[in-house]
């Protein structure tokens, strides 16, 4: 691997998306070897031929402190020459990773350059048997198709096995080579830094999601439409003062267990959360609105062993019986005793709680959920794939 060396004045040649470890320290974000396979990305830069000192890319867990990581992450998005994403089951599914990548296409669009052309070079890390990765798969492929460890295997296997070096060196060149010809023939000019949320295109995800629903006053008209977008309520709720909304918290404890979240408002349906785990999240002042405490009575119709109940307030004086311990007691008394919500009064409790509790109810559905074994082929192990065709059986 390269020694670190100063950052080059002017754009970096390429910015490197990648989804961090389910648990990292703020020292080291990166994977080993994703922080391994940027070095040698570089290395390779270094050595193309010309007579320009190559300039380095950029990988957050180069910044130090990592409290300048989150702006600098931002500046180089909109500098960078090259987006390079590491394609994975895990990256295609995720909102953050696929946000950057929408930013840096509508970058390009705003450029006048195509949205997935030589700007956006995309590496398969660790191929996915999902149908619906194919056409991101098929577009990291292309680069070295003919390079059959790649292909078969990913960038990650490649970087890791010693049997793969060759093929290995081989794909690194013509990524390097790919970079240097597009940042010195072709350079993009910068863009000011993303400032707020990217609208996602619609993209279904290749495994069951973790659902967060919200019951809470003040819902939008259209109730039916899909949540976790930054114009809906539920991605805006926040029961506690000056805090983030809860549901960010929620999709944090999500990503880090590797599951894709879908956030949204409530919606009567007693199939809310047949086929996925989930937490439901209530504000208690709903049952002083007309129809709210209909509305809780009816989320009572949806739930599963594995949705977790979660009632919020935040309550200025606890222990004393404010009108928000009141209103705490009312909504919890909806439901069964069998079905008992968690009640939270204060910030540090929620998110004390919230990683806890998406663990457990992911586990449960797991083990409950889908039955196992399933009708038809057998299959070695059970997973959050997709459900297959029923003439087929679930690739392993």
């Amino acid at each position: 691997m390269t020694s670190e060396r100063p950052a080059l004045p002017g754009p970096p040649y390429f910015f490197l998306s990648y989804v961090p470890p389910p648990t990292h320290n703020d020292r080291t974000p990166g994977d080993h070897w994703v922080r391994r396979f940027y070095h040698d990305l570089n290395l390779a830069i270094d050595g193309r031929p010309g007579d320009r000192l190559r300039r380095q890319g950029f990988a957050d867990f180069m910044v130090r402190p990592p409290d300048d990581r989150t702006e600098r992450k931002r500046t180089a998005l909109a500098e960078a020459e090259v987006f390079v994403p590491l394609y994975s089951p895990d990256y295609l599914n995720r909102d953050d990773s696929r946000r950057e990548r929408e930013w840096f296409r509508q970058r390009l669009i705003r450029a006048g350059r195509p949205p997935d052309g030589d700007n956006i070079l995309p590496v398969l890390w660790i191929p996915s048997p999902a149908a619906v990765h194919a056409p991101d798969q098929a577009r990291a492929v292309a680069m070295a198709a003919d390079v059959d460890a790649y292909a078969a295997n990913g960038m990650s296997a490649l970087c890791r096995l010693q049997k793969f070096q060759h093929a290995y060196k081989e794909v690194l060149g013509r990524l390097a080579q790919h970079i240097v010809d597009t940042a010195e023939q072709t350079p993009l000019q910068p863009a000011e830094p993303p400032t707020g949320p990217t609208d996602l295109p619609s993209s279904p995800t290749s495994e069951v999601p973790f659902r967060a629903v919200v019951i809470a006053p003040g819902e939008p008209a259209d109730p039916g439409r899909l949540n976790g977008r930054s114009d809906t309520h539920a991605g805006r709720w926040r029961p506690f003062r000056d805090r983030p909304p809860v549901v960010d918290d929620v999709t944090d404890a999500v990503q880090r267990l590797r599951m894709p979240i879908d956030v949204r408002d409530f919606v009567p349906d007693a199939g809310l959360f047949r086929g996925c785990p989930g937490v439901l999240l209530i504000d208690p002042r709903v049952v002083e609105t007309p129809d709210g405490a209909e509305a809780v009575r009816a989320a009572v119709a949806s739930l599963h062993r594995w949705v977790g109940v979660v009632v919020i307030i935040e309550d200025s004086a606890p222990g004393r019986r404010s009108h928000a311990a009141v209103l705490l007691d009312r909504a919890i008394e909806i439901f069964p005793a069998a079905a008992r919500p968690l009640a939270i009064t204060t910030y540090d409790d929620w998110r004390a709680g919230i990683h806890g509790l998406v663990d457990r109810m992911r586990r449960r559905y797991l083990e409950a959920r889908p039955a196992y074994p399933p009708p038809g082929r057998p299959i070695s192990k059970p997973r959050l794939w997709e459900n297959p065709p029923p003439d087929e059986g679930v690739d392993t």
